[in-house]
């Protein structure tokens, strides 16, 4: 098979790049190492850390803030397993 362009590396440059040489015209193939596109701000950088960060400033706000404002939830734990299926799920 022939391409005008072959891009390596689908993260945020690379799909976009592919994306748009397609729109104009172009027979693109993108090649990824990992099963997933987006690279690593997406799949394992920024995405997912900002949402464990997420549900950790949330359990802050629950130990700490409720209590101020006169709202009593008992005892509070951390679910780990459970916070980085919410990430995954996320991502």
């Amino acid at each position: 098979m022939n391409h005008d362009l072959v891009i390596i590396g689908a993260g945020p440059g690379g799909y976009i790049a592919a994306i748009r040489a397609a729109q104009l015209g172009l027979n693109v193939a993108c090649i990824e190492k990992e099963r997933m596109l987006g690279g690593t701000c997406l799949r394992v950088g920024c995405i997912p850390s900002k949402a464990l960060l997420e549900s950790s400033e949330l359990y802050k706000e629950a130990e700490h803030t409720f209590k101020d404002r006169g709202i009593n939830v008992g005892s509070l734990s951390l679910d780990l397993e459970k916070m980085l299926s919410q990430k995954d799920r996320t991502v």
